[in-house]
Order: structure tokens, then sequence, then C-alpha cells
């Protein structure tokens, strides 16, 4: 299956590098990107070729992925469904986390396979090693004819799938946004409490990494319920007080939405313990 990419950014650049690399039954293309630089970019660090304009790339292409911001995803697929070129049998594809492949009717009336192919990872770098496309997880869901014929395509080539329901689509990205954006959220809101303690900012990130770290393992290793320590858990009605006390504002609120959760976690691993008070304080 002959493929390209419309988009140069991280998650294109890295994806075909993969792609042309490790999955037999692919051949890369080449780029095109509105930026002629990133293009030429893209295309020497994949050993793959510029294109001047969308309709070339899709013309000399089996699957074109469209790896633009989510904003310009929809225009690019109508674009292309426009184009001269016969469009029935051939794949576009995004990488959008809130999207679902149902982008374009015209490419469903067209014969075109649409597929949403979404890494569950953060890429922050162009050019970072192919060996984390073998550790992320992807989600992939779609309609066409030639859906099975992709999936099977990427599954020989190492990536780990997840089908998902396009209805889904919304939650699963709450889900992802949790574990990454969130998680710096509270990191945030850690080091700004630390900083009001006396605390220089780089000591303390310094100071709460291993903290953070031993807990992100336990949960991964362990889940959440045998990970899970803290006043919360022994429901330590009076430490979860002073805190509360000591906070205002958003950062009291975050604490004692998250507290009750942990809460609600702590009643499961613990039916015998009595959380009645813990309850009443975090209302």
């Amino acid at each position: 299956m002959r493929i390209g990419f419309i988009g140069a950014g991280r998650v294109g650049c890295m994806l075909g590098k993969y792609l042309k690399e490790h999955g037999e039954g692919f051949t890369l293309a080449g780029y095109y990107s509105e930026s002629s630089e990133s293009a030429s970019d893209a295309a020497r660090f994949t050993g793959s070729e510029v294109y001047g304009t969308p309709e070339a790339l899709f013309a000399d292409c089996d699957a074109v992925f469209v790896t633009t911001p989510d904003d310009a995803i929809a225009a690019v697929w109508q674009r292309l469904c426009e184009c001269e070129t016969p469009a029935e049998g051939k794949l576009l594809v995004h990488c959008s986390g809130v999207l679902t492949s149902k982008v374009s009717a015209d490419a469903e009336s067209k014969g075109i396979t649409q597929v949403s192919l979404h890494p569950l990872y953060a890429f922050s770098d162009r050019w970072e090693n192919c060996k984390i496309i073998e550790d992320a997880l992807f989600t992939i869901e779609g309609s066409g004819p030639r859906l099975e014929e992709f999936r099977a395509l990427l599954l020989e080539s190492g990536l780990m799938l997840q089908r998902l329901d396009a209805e889904k689509k919304i939650k699963y990205h709450a889900a992802a946004t949790a574990a990454s954006n969130l998680m710096v959220g509270l990191g945030e809101l850690a080091i700004g409490l630390l900083e009001e303690c006396g605390f220089d900012r780089p000591y303390a990130r310094v100071a709460l990494r291993p903290l953070m770290q031993g807990n992100l393992d336990a949960v991964m290793e362990k889940g959440t319920m045998e990970a899970l320590t803290g006043p919360a858990e022994r429901a330590d009605v009076s430490t979860v007080a002073l805190h509360l006390q000591a906070l205002s504002g958003e950062d009291r609120e975050i604490y004692r939405l998250l507290t009750k959760k942990l809460v609600a976690l702590a009643e499961k691993k613990h039916p015998e313990r009595d959380y009645a008070q813990m309850e009443e304080i975090l209302r």
C-alpha cells in the first residue's frame, strides 16, 4: 500500500518513518505541507519525496494520512474528495484523538475508506526515536471496503491496535487528556504549593520526582486500588480537613474533587472502614 502524508509535524514524521521501516506492506511516497520547509525536512528524515499539492499526493497514493491540526482535517478531506483523481478504493486517514472517522459524507459516497488512527502518546519532537511508536497503543475506528486490509497491514508492522466505537471517541479522548495533560496540571499545582512553602521551582521538581514517579509506576504495575495510599485511604478526616483549610480557590476545589474520587476507590478497597465523615467534609 503506497502511503503519503499531508502535514509534516510530529505525528506525521514519526509515523511515516516507522511505517517505512517496519511495515513491509507499506511504501512511503512522501509529504505535502503548506510549509515547504517542513515537507522538505520530513522527506529528508524519512527518505521520501516532497509533493507540490495535496492533489498530486492523493493521485500517487493508495492511502493519505492527514496529520494536520484537527480544525483543518475536514477541509483537506473535502478538497481531496473534489479533485479529479478517481477516489474509489483509496483511504483517508487522520490521527485526531477527538474526531471520528466520519469526516466527509462525500468520501463515503465515493467509495473512500475513512479511518481514524490515534496514538495514545504525546509526541514532543518530530525526530524522536521510532522505538516510541512500538511502545504506543493506537486506537482505530473507521468504515469502508479497505478498513480490514489496512488494519491487518498495521498489525503486521508491529503497531498495537485497539478497536474503538465512534460514539466512544470523545470519552476516550477525555481519558487520554486526564492521563496526560491533567497530570501536568496536577504537577503544576504541587510545584506551586511547594513554592508557597519556600522551595524554588527547579528544586520543587527535583523533590517531587521520586514521589510522582513512584506513584505512577505503582498504578501501572499494580492498579489504582493497590497503589492507593494517603489520608483518603486511611479515612484520616482531620488531615484532609486541615488540607482543605490551607487551600483556597480552584486549588481547593481540585483537591476536594480528586479526594472524593480517591475515597470512592478506598471504599472498594476497604469495605469494612467507615468513610462517612470523610464524605461529609468533601461535600
